[in-house]
């Protein structure tokens, strides 16, 4: 898959540029704060609908401006499409508006416009990855199975409502109950009468559904993750003590098995969730570990040895997107050769396909490998201007 056009208007520090993308190597060049970042960030909105920087739409919205627009022309092996993305940033008092989707012009739902582009991309703040708390391995996992399955991403985001309906019932519970009996562990949800019980016993239902439908996605993704991030691993490294698991709180193979397990397991902790007033059970507490000999990879590996990991992990992921959808994602690389030492950059530059379509930065035209250059067409980006 390529993306062949690239319009940016409002966004960041544009007000507008229209570029065609190379089909090879696209190298954007400039200084720092020219903004090269945010044209990549601008293709990962339009492929994941969501920015690697940015937790809020008026973020991306140039100042001044009350809307921002991306579009992108996207070539698959069957189709192309073009896509937009119109984020609004509403004056001071005005009611905020949801951003607009469309396909090829007409208005569509974001879980129809989300998915046309796949894309891997290795941003600088990647690199704290492994180091960071598991809800950001969790947000990255998710993030990669949604580029395949679509109904991943409308699925996690209804747990994410079930979970906090959940939590404040169990926080309404836990002030019903006898303070005697969270204090002596004996608390059950009857304690607060039937009709809390059959609520409780309702959103208990609805979190397992869905526990068992994503969690069983994020398994089975990352044991396919396996055999790519090891050789990617000893590409990087020349180790191969890596390992690559999904940590999950059940067993199982199929969402039946796991479902059945997942209720068990709220029925163990039932006690210490009205004690604590929060859900402790499901694919919300769970997470990706990376090890090697047994021990967590950040609680010992240097920041280039955790960068090197993160690399093999994205590498593993186009390996696997490549062989879910047919088709190699695109690579969004963001002044990442600049980070690397020669060695470690030559594997990189080995192991992108030639085939795929890589858009990098870098603050020199001379810190990019000759091999990359060859068939790269060089864009100069400075002060929001593409040349």
């Amino acid at each position: 898959m390529r993306v062949t056009r690239l319009l940016i208007e409002d966004f960041r520090n544009y007000a507008r540029a229209e570029r065609t993308i190379a089909s090879a190597v696209t190298a954007l060049v400039g200084r720092n704060g020219a903004g090269k970042t945010n044209v990549l960030e601008a293709i990962h909105l339009i492929a994941r609908g969501d920015s690697p920087r940015a937790r809020d739409d008026t973020e991306l919205v140039r100042w001044g401006a009350n809307t921002a627009r991306v579009s992108a022309r996207v070539e698959r092996i069957d189709d192309a499409r073009t896509v937009d993305v119109v984020l609004f940033s509403p004056p001071a008092g005005e009611r905020r508006r949801p951003r607009r989707y469309l396909l090829d012009g007409a208005g569509k739902r974001a879980d129809e416009a989300i998915g046309e582009l796949a894309v891997v991309s290795f941003f600088p703040e990647d690199v704290q990855l492994l180091a960071e708390a598991p809800s950001a391995r969790r947000r990255y996992l998710d993030s990669m199975v949604a580029q395949v399955y679509r109904r991943h991403r409308s699925e996690t985001r209804e747990y994410q409502r079930i979970l906090e309906q959940r939590n404040s019932l169990l926080r309404a519970l836990r002030s019903d109950v006898r303070p005697s009996a969270l204090e002596s562990g004996s608390a059950g949800a009857g304690e607060a009468g039937p009709g809390r019980t059959m609520e409780l016993s309702f959103w208990d239902a609805e979190l397992v559904r869905l526990a068992a439908s994503i969690s069983l996605r994020r398994l089975e993704a990352v044991r396919e993750l396996v055999a790519p991030f090891r050789e990617a691993a000893t590409r990087f490294s020349g180790a191969d003590s890596l390992s690559l698991a999904y940590a999950a709180q059940v067993e199982g193979d199929t969402i039946a098995e796991r479902a059945t397990a997942y209720q068990a397991l709220i029925g163990q902790k039932r006690d210490r969730e009205l004690w604590q007033g929060t859900t402790l059970v499901g694919p919300h507490r769970e997470d990706l570990a990376v090890s090697a000999h047994g021990r967590a990879l950040p609680t010992f590996a240097s920041r280039g040895e955790q960068r090197s990991a993160v690399l093999s992990l994205k590498l593993a992921e186009a390996a696997w997107i490549r062989d879910r959808v047919g088709e190699l994602p695109v690579f969004l690389l963001d002044d990442v050769l600049s980070e690397l030492d020669p060695g470690r950059r030559d594997a990189l530059v080995d192991a992108l396909p030639e085939d795929a379509q890589t858009v990098l930065t870098a603050a020199f035209e001379a810190g990019i490998p000759e091999r990359l250059i060859e068939r790269a067409d060089v864009l100069w980006v400075k002060d929001g201007a593409i040349a």
